[in-house]
């Protein structure tokens, strides 16, 4: 049997195995709230049945009504109850428009107005024919302020159908004012939740089988209805409440202790015992209550807890799973610290073994001040949490720490800088990673210590201290290297070669690093691995290995790891350009502007993709959209971390763009900025500035002063390449020795790059130069200067990009207008089913897919066919194939 966990036990509407009584009045009136209002407010002190009362109302909802329950706890910041309320929707199969995972990210920007209509969007476009209800219980529990911001915004655009539904002990803060002058809110407090006299009577009947109409109303008086209070008195072997020291009468908390005393003495001792060290728990299973008790009758206790009816409800699952009351748990736990102080921190620590929710595992380790423990629990969870974007929630996990232990922590220290790595905080990166390698040392975990320098020597690269990183990088080879580490080195020997040469360096040393990566590389360290490589496909046999990285990306991605799988769909559209494939080309760059929307438009996603098109339209001669391109990609460099390189690959892809549209006062704005940009020492960045330097002059008339920096360049060029090096050097070189009225050294400028082209048919090089470029050089003066064949190669150039022009629209209009528009053979196959009304858990089963690919596709399906919810994508595939 499959044990419920924690984060499902959260979402679980709890059930009550008997004991209810029928509460017409209170019933009937929450009833007619969930149907009509906006929002159910159930604010009362703990142990009113707030719990039970909803779960009660909420079973008999009509048939298509849509549930989705959380509880929350003190653990619950906003990413986590967020992405609990996700999964809770689940089961309703939402057409999330917006990856669930990128939702939490916008959250983990502070970008709620960016997250809230996304989440309003998706709750609209569920099916939901007898309405929504979303119910979040125990929100007092919750101490995150962005909580009730969220829940601010959500309330103010929550869709018609849906009901919002907050039981809490205490008024949450909220924007309640408009919403009770509106009649939109529906509040039940301590006096509407609280037992009649002759619901007590009712109740006395059905726990004693007699009536007692005068002890019935003795023991309302003195709990007052208090539901925790009516239920421990008839517990409590035939005593009420009647019988409690007069003192404690009237203050509930007292009296539920008073009483709790009396009902836990008079169970069996083991039970006793039993109970005290499982209150520790959250949820009660067998396996986890005797992991923590040692008791092999864990199944027998929890049985008769039941049977018993103390304080627990009771979760849907496989395995019987009960949760207690807090009132009862928290009276359970101060006990056990009371009566066994010395064995809570074992107890804890048992409890965290236990445990599968990463968060929830660290957490406990916490509480038991099991600081080890917890250091190497986050740290183990920390590479698939990065590699599903929650390195925000790994942060807040670190902060979660004693001060103390966050400041000299070396794992800690290397967590951090973990984290910064997918933001390009590269200086950030180098400082934590460089205090972690030295933490690591003095405690003589030099392994760790190694793979600590390797990530430092990269960002010091990164942030153009080259000499220091390749200095430390030997330090690193020179000892023992695991996997990750011996990866990281030879990373950045590529990375190094690609700038230094030999102009062969890079093709192999990918093709090593791949090697490793195929031997056991995490999904976080291929996307590690993959930033912005395809710099140099130019070189000689890189491209190759490009390839082979989208391909062992993709299987390391597997199902949902959307950012890996995004960052291949782009390497793949850079290889696809290169090759001068133009249907393949347009096709990818949907596939990834589909993706960048469904990420919700990540930062680093969104540059990498801004580059690809600007260079796609240069093919195209899209002299505007390339203008507005560029202009978006300056926007976006605001957002990055000035202190590494970054910025200045894209300023080049800027400045690239802008020239090979002949867009000259954009490449004056942006050419000293590239000069002051971190890393313009490397060579072919150099390289690079001295040729827009001599392209400005040509196109000042100073073709002299052009044809001098140029020829100086073209001696190292091809060497030094990149995506755009070798390429400019030769094409501008040529147009300016015809100007000078030197065909014959054009042509020689010329003829090795025509050469390369022919020889390993890649045209992007050529492309990326401009329709202009290609039409100048075709159409020139050669004379007796060019060979036929030569001259072939450049108008093929020519037609290619008019291909690129042309083609393509063309048959992007076509699959719109097609009977399938535009969908895949798979987006096909997840429609047919999905009109047969299976769910997307059905679909995935079917099709051997996970059900968050499915997911995907259903959102690139309703992308395609501009639709909003499942049952018009359904309604468009009847009326073509049935």
């Amino acid at each position: 049997m499959q044990p419920v966990s924690h984060a499902s036990a959260k979402i679980q509407t709890p059930h009550f195995r008997g004991g209810l009584i029928e509460r017409y009045e209170l019933e009937e009136q929450l009833g007619e709230a969930l149907a009509n209002r906006r929002l159910v407010l159930l604010v009362a002190a703990a142990g009113y049945g707030k719990t039970a009362a909803l779960s009660r109302q909420l079973q008999r909802r009509p048939a298509g009504s849509a549930l989705a329950w959380l509880t929350a706890d003190e653990d619950d910041d906003l990413h986590r109850l967020l992405s609990h309320l996700i999964e809770a929707l689940e089961p309703l199969d939402p057409p999330w428009r917006l990856a669930p995972e990128a939702l939490l990210t916008l959250v983990d920007q502070g970008r709620l107005r960016d997250a809230v209509p996304a989440l309003l969007n998706t709750l609209e476009a569920t099916d939901t024919p007898g309405g929504g209800v979303l119910v979040l219980d125990d929100l007092h529990a919750v101490a995150d302020a962005r909580v009730f911001e969220f829940l601010n915004h959500l309330l103010d655009g929550l869709p018609p159908n849906w009901t919002l539904v907050i039981a809490s002990r205490v008024e949450p803060p909220l924007a309640l004012g408009r919403w009770r002058a509106r009649r939109e809110v529906a509040e039940f407090d301590e006096a509407a939740l609280a037992f009649s006299v002759k619901e007590v009577q009712d109740l006395f009947r059905h726990a004693t089988g007699s009536d007692g109409p005068e002890e019935a109303r003795r023991l309302h008086d003195r709990t007052q209805g208090w539901a925790a209070g009516l239920s421990l008195s008839l517990a409590a072997s035939g005593k009420s409440a009647a019988t409690a020291p007069a003192g404690l009468r009237h203050d509930r908390r007292y009296l539920f202790e008073y009483l709790a005393t009396e009902v836990l003495e008079e169970l069996p001792g083991e039970l006793q015992e039993f109970l005290l060290r499982c209150s520790l728990l959250s949820e009660l299973t067998q396996v986890r209550c005797q992991q923590i008790s040692g008791d092999p009758r864990a199944a027998q206790w929890l049985d008769e807890i039941g049977r018993r009816r103390l304080f627990s409800s009771v979760l849907e699952g496989e395995e019987l799973t009960l949760r207690l009351h807090d009132l009862f748990r928290d009276f359970l736990e101060q006990r056990l610290r009371r009566v066994y102080p010395a064995e809570v921190p074992t107890l804890l620590r048992r409890a965290a073994q236990g445990e599968a929710d990463p968060l929830r595992r660290t957490l406990t380790y916490l509480r038991a001040g099991a600081w080890d423990e917890a250091e190497q629990s986050l740290a183990d969870a920390t590479p698939d949490m990065l590699a599903r974007d929650e390195g925000a929630q790994v942060i807040r996990l670190i902060e979660q720490f004693p001060p103390d232990i966050q400041a000299s922590s070396p794992l800690l220290a290397y967590v951090r800088g973990w984290c910064a790595w997918p933001r390009y905080e590269y200086a950030t990166a180098r400082s934590h990673m460089a205090n972690a390698a030295d933490g690591f040392d003095e405690l003589g975990r030099h392994d760790d210590a190694q793979r600590a320098r390797a990530m430092q020597a990269l960002a010091m690269f990164f942030c153009g201290f080259t000499d220091d990183a390749l200095s430390l990088s030997q330090v690193v080879r020179a000892g023992r290297m695991d996997l990750e580490t011996e990866t990281l080195s030879e990373l950045l020997s590529f990375w190094y070669e690609g700038y230094h040469g030999p102009a062969d360096g890079p093709g192999q040393r990918l093709a090593k690093v791949i090697d490793m990566l195929e031997r056991g590389g995490s999904a976080e360290l291929w996307f590690r691995c993959m930033n912005r490589v395809n710099t140099f496909i130019s070189r000689t046999g890189v491209s190759a290995q490009l390839q082979r990285m989208v391909n062992g990306a993709r299987a390391a991605a597997g199902e949902g790891r959307w950012s890996l799988q995004a960052t291949a769909n782009l390497m793949e559209a850079w290889l696809l350009l290169w090759q001068g494939k133009v249907s393949e080309t347009e096709a990818a760059l949907q596939r990834i502007e589909e993706d960048s929307r469904w990420l919700g438009q990540p930062a680093g996603l969104r540059l990498r993709l801004l580059s690809l098109k600007a260079m796609y339209q240069v093919t195209c001669d899209e002299r505007e959209l390339v203008r507005e391109t560029c202009k978006a990609m300056v926007a976006a460099l605001s957002l990055l971390d000035r202190s590494s390189h970054l910025p200045l690959v894209y300023l080049i892809v800027i400045i690239v763009a802008s020239a090979s549209i002949e867009d000259w006062p954009t490449v004056r704005t942006n050419l000293p900025v590239l000069r002051r940009a971190v890393g313009n020492e490397k060579p072919d960045v150099q390289m690079l500035i001295h040729s827009f330097d001599a392209q400005l002059a040509f196109q000042d008339g100073r073709i002299g002063e052009a044809l001098t920096g140029l020829r100086a360049l073209v001696v190292s060029s091809a060497v030094l390449d990149t995506l755009f090096v070798d390429g400019t050097v030769r094409t501008r070189l040529a147009l300016a020795e015809l100007a000078d009225g030197s065909p014959g050294a054009a042509w020689r400028a010329l003829a090795p790059l025509i050469e390369r082209i022919r020889t390993s048919g890649n045209v992007g090089q050529a492309l990326f130069m401009g329709a202009q470029v290609l039409t100048k050089l075709s159409l020139a003066a050669w004379g007796n200067a060019a060979t036929e064949e030569g001259l072939k190669i450049l108008h093929h150039w020519r037609e290619t990009a008019r291909q690129f022009k042309a083609g393509a629209q063309e048959e992007l209009a076509v699959a719109a207008t097609g009977r399938d528009a535009g969908l895949t053979g798979r987006e096909l196959e997840v429609l047919a089913l999905l009109t047969q009304g299976q769910s997307n858990k059905l679909i995935a089963r079917s099709l051997d897919l996970s059900p968050h690919t499915i997911k995907r596709h259903v959102a690139s399906i309703l992308d395609r066919l501009d639709m909003a919810s499942r049952m018009q994508a359904a309604n468009w595939y009847s009326a073509r194939f049935s």
